[in-house]
């Protein structure tokens, strides 16, 4: 029995012994096995046998892949001019390693090589997502951070976006494109005002009927009176063209509500500006004036609101001064002429025959100034220099060099309509227009 006991234990440690030998010697023959593919893989490709070097590499990645491995092979793919496999390859490395920055890289290069700028940004969101750092696609980013690409479709004539949606016309007719320049009705109206928070537009169809539709296209408000044209729906009032040209408002079911007028702006803030006689005045929401000035002219935007940002360009018969919902004036500036702000961004204003950027308080947002601009619009303005158009961002860098006939302002989805000749087209930010 004491001898049992004390053979025991040395039986054990042999044979722990043995099984770290075994262990190892398996260990170095898998290294050997695993060295010998990558040895013969690197051979044949060195003497071009691509089909050879391609099963070796295969059979070492089958032993004990590493994102090492992975990038030679795809180094070779890419010496070989093996486009398809290189980015297959590159792909399945991203698989396999979710959470190594290098596998983002190999695509990256590959979509950057193919101006594949959409992919590139699928990259880079992934990136971000999985909390993950890569120099290369910091730089890539901020190369391609402006890029653009324009939409196939043309158009005359454009109106501007408002609630994701912009009137567009082809010949003699008007239709709505989404955001992301998507068709959204047919061409069947001979006018097509603006979409507004109350997911209406006003529009006058081929009969010559003026009525609202649905971002669809459907008829949905229409009036028991006779109108020539509508206006927007804005703090739930429009104004509507009567057989006479006279302007009057209506609430937001049609029924009337106040005025008869010469001609009248969009209601916002509660404010809207009127005209009788030649003169302008400002009104409430319930038709009562707004103080006792009046003026020889106004400035209404593409939605024909004068009031944006609580302010509006008037005249009082030279120049253009900025005025409050009170009628009172903002600064001591004269314009030569002016754009409604587009929300709280600066607006572009024109002083000795240049155009420059101000703030709601009539401020200087910027030194520069330029031979036409237009209001900043989700962080881009348009402006003009030597007869072309471009865009800069808040800090007046151009960022999209000027070389079109004509620029609107940009949506929220980075997209913006601008003119090559006579046409018009949708440029849309690789960055921000990945989802139509």
């Amino acid at each position: 029995m004491k001898g049992r006991k004390i053979l025991t234990p040395i039986a054990v440690t042999l044979l722990m012994v043995l099984s770290w030998k075994m262990m190892i010697d398996n260990s170095k023959a898998f290294i050997n096995e695993y060295n010998g593919y990558v040895e013969a893989a690197r051979e044949s490709a060195g003497k071009g046998i691509i089909t050879t070097a391609i099963s070796n590499y295969d059979s070492a990645l089958q032993l004990q892949s590493s994102p090492e491995l992975y990038v030679e092979i795809i180094d070779f793919y890419m010496d070989q001019g093996m486009s398809r496999e290189r980015l297959s390859r590159c792909e399945d490395f991203a698989e396999a390693y979710p959470l190594e920055p290098k596998a983002y890289d190999c695509l990256l290069e590959i979509y950057m090589e193919d101006e594949d700028y959409e992919s590139c940004y699928d990259v880079i969101e992934t990136l971000e997502k999985r909390q993950l750092k890569s120099e290369y696609a910091d730089s890539v980013l901020s190369e391609i951070y402006y890029y653009y690409y324009l939409d196939f479709s043309t158009y005359s004539e454009v109106g501007i976006y408002s609630s994701s949606f912009c009137a567009v016309k082809k010949k003699d007719l008007w239709s709505y494109v989404n955001r992301y320049g998507v068709s959204k009705t047919g061409s069947i109206f001979t006018d097509a005002g603006v979409f507004t928070s109350s997911g209406y537009a006003p529009v006058v169809d081929e009969s010559g009927e003026a009525y609202f539709i649905d971002s669809t296209g459907n008829k949905m408000l229409v009036s028991d009176d006779t109108y020539q044209r509508f206006g927007p729906i804005s703090d739930d009032l429009s104004y509507a063209v009567r057989p006479d040209g006279k302007y009057t408002y209506v609430d937001g079911e049609l029924n009337h509500a106040f005025g008869e007028y010469d001609r009248a702006s969009s209601f916002n803030a509660g404010r809207a500006l009127v005209q009788n006689a030649g003169r302008w005045k400002i009104i409430d929401d319930k038709g009562n004036p707004v103080g006792s000035a009046d003026y020889a002219d106004v400035i209404l935007d593409g939605k024909d609101i004068a009031f944006r940002n609580n302010r509006a360009f008037v005249s009082e018969g030279s120049g253009f001064i900025m005025i409050d919902t009170d009628g009172k004036r903002v600064g001591a500036e004269t314009y030569e002429d002016a754009f409604v702000f587009a929300g709280e961004e600066p607006t572009a204003v024109k002083i000795g025959g240049r155009w420059r950027f101000i703030d709601a308080d009539g401020k200087r947002v910027s030194d520069k100034d330029y031979e036409a601009a237009r209001p900043f619009a989700n962080g881009f303005a348009a402006v003009c220099e030597n007869g072309k158009w471009g865009y800069i961002d808040s800090t007046g860098t151009m960022v999209i060099p000027a070389q079109f006939d004509g620029a609107g302002e940009f949506n929220e989805k980075g997209s913006c309509f601008v003119k090559n000749g006579d046409l018009w087209q949708l440029l849309k930010l690789y960055r921000l227009n990945r989802t139509t």
